[in-house]
């Protein structure tokens, strides 16, 4: 694939907020090469070994756990640790774990994992659903957010895939580069969270929420867990994984560009921004983009995939791109956001790293240009992952195997929207998840899109959802692609109704 392309379509797969964004030209000329499947993850004088705390490699099983005081992210006084965990014998993974404000003995348990893919979790600490939050002045200070996702549940940030963030590579250890080089590793990090660091928590129930490329994280590595299960594998974790939450998620690439098009083109929300001659060329663009999406879903053939992109670039979406290269839009917001902190220059100070449990030449980067180039050059942000998401919301269908007590699986799904991404569209989603071939399909697609209740969620909006609240989608107004940061108190609302299981 041609590198600007990949550039491009980067943008819409991450979710980092467009000032700490990489512009749609890899800033590396190493960047533009395939990228070496055993290329170290080292940093400015500390080896890939020596990049996090402990022993000079991995060893799987081991890990370490740090108090913190709150002195690099003030919160409300929760307890709150960070650490590491050795899922193989080259690859720790870095977590940062803060205990709910309400009742961490029995709140559940969310799990959080930024997309990219390459991005590291922090940014959701410090910029969206964190117990912190730098301020909208441009300056890196952290204050407490109100609006955490903390206030009624127990909240873990993960660094993944290895190399990411504060995660690493041991030398020799293989560069991630398919979705499912993560999932054994996300599956293997929660068996000994919850068996080695946190065993008082091992019983509470647990919800796996992920961002934009995240719609390709969470299928496929809760799909990992179920398949586990059902074949019964030693390493098959078996805690109560809840519900998946998807926020503005790319589960298929092919089936956001036609909302690309009518957000951008046809929706009031998006007047202005491309003009009568460009939304002509888009819309008589449209048909052929549609035959290749279908030939990619029908055959999952990776070459078919990858054509899908590659004609959008040329064809669709080359006049936002235009747009966002010039700095007028952002790639994940049609609108301008107030300039917050900067999240590398702020966790790269040397008594925050020490104070978070790293050595002073560890070198933070919010983004891994490596990994998200090798994902790239592999095609996987191209593969559609709705096989997945059908799959885990029929895992309750699925023969049970009793384990320790544990069902095989039981999941429900909330997608959460906000309505002026361009990349990773509301109109898109809902036709999306309106086509997922699941159990539930026809009443799903029939159900009625209701308005959100402005005195309840602070926000307007639209949902929708199963009578038993197996699937649910919100669509949130004046949000984009970060929708905790846009709307923090409706995001921390409807969360709040989604763990009370009240949709």
């Amino acid at each position: 694939m041609h590198i600007s392309t990949i550039s491009l379509l980067a943008a819409l797969a991450g979710s980092t907020i467009a000032h700490l964004a990489l512009p749609f030209a890899f800033q590396s000329a190493d960047a533009a090469k395939p990228p070496s499947s055993h290329q170290p993850i080292g940093g400015h004088g500390c080896s890939a070994s020596s990049r996090a705390p402990g022993p000079q490699s991995a060893k799987r099983g081991q890990y370490t756990l740090k108090w913190q005081d709150g002195a690099v992210c003030p919160s409300h006084g929760e307890q709150q640790w960070t650490g590491t965990i050795d899922v193989s014998n080259h690859r720790r993974l870095f977590f940062w774990a803060f205990e709910s404000r309400n009742d961490p003995e029995n709140d559940p348990v969310i799990f959080w994992m930024h997309g990219g893919p390459g991005e590291s979790s922090m940014a959701a600490v410090f910029t969206e659903i964190g117990p912190c939050m730098f301020r909208d002045d441009g300056i890196d200070i952290p204050e407490p957010n109100p609006w955490s996702w903390n206030k009624n549940a127990n909240l873990v940030f993960i660094d993944q895939p290895a190399g990411v963030g504060f995660s690493s590579i041991a030398r020799g250890g293989k560069l991630p580069a398919r979705d499912m080089d993560g999932a054994e590793d996300f599956q293997e990090f929660l068996n000994i969270f919850f068996r080695d660091v946190f065993p008082r928590k091992a019983h509470l129930p647990i919800h796996i929420a992920t961002e934009k490329y995240g719609g390709h994280w969470g299928p496929t590595y809760i799909d990992h867990i179920l398949t586990s299960r059902q074949k019964n594998t030693p390493t098959a974790f078996w805690g109560n994984i809840t519900s998946m939450i998807l926020v503005n998620p790319m589960i298929d690439y092919g089936g956001l560009i036609p909302g690309f098009y009518q957000l951008l083109c046809k929706d009031k929300r998006g007047e202005g921004i491309m003009s009568e001659d460009q939304c002509v060329d888009m819309l008589e663009a449209l048909p052929n983009f549609e035959a290749l999406a279908r030939e990619c879903r029908e055959t999952l053939d990776i070459e078919k995939c990858a054509a899908v992109p590659a004609y959008a670039e040329t064809n669709i979406t080359a006049y936002y791109r235009e747009l966002v290269e010039q700095g007028e839009r952002s790639p994940d917001h049609h609108c301008h956001r107030p300039e917050m902190g900067n999240i590398t220059e702020y966790l790269n100070r040397r008594i925050v790293k020490l104070k978070i449990g790293f050595p002073e030449c560890f070198n933070f980067t919010e983004k891994n240009d490596f990994i998200e180039s090798a994902y790239f050059f592999a095609e996987s942000p191209w593969m559609p992952t709705t096989q997945k998401v059908a799959a885990i919301l029929d895992a309750y269908k699925r023969p049970k195997i009793i384990f320790d007590g544990s069902s095989f699986g039981d999941v429900r799904v909330l997608v959460l929207n906000g309505n002026l991404d361009p990349f990773g569209n509301t109109q898109g989603n809902m036709d999306q998840f309106d086509k997922i071939n699941w159990s539930r399909k026809i009443e799903y697609r029939i159900a009625a899109w209701q308005a959100l209740n402005k005195k309840e969620f602070k926000s307007t909006g639209l949902w929708k959802g199963t009578k038993d609240g197996r699937l649910v989608f919100v669509g949130v107004d004046n949000a984009g692609g970060m929708v905790p940061t846009d709307a923090p108190e409706t995001s921390y609302h409807i969360l709040d109704r989604w763990l009370r299981n009240d949709w």
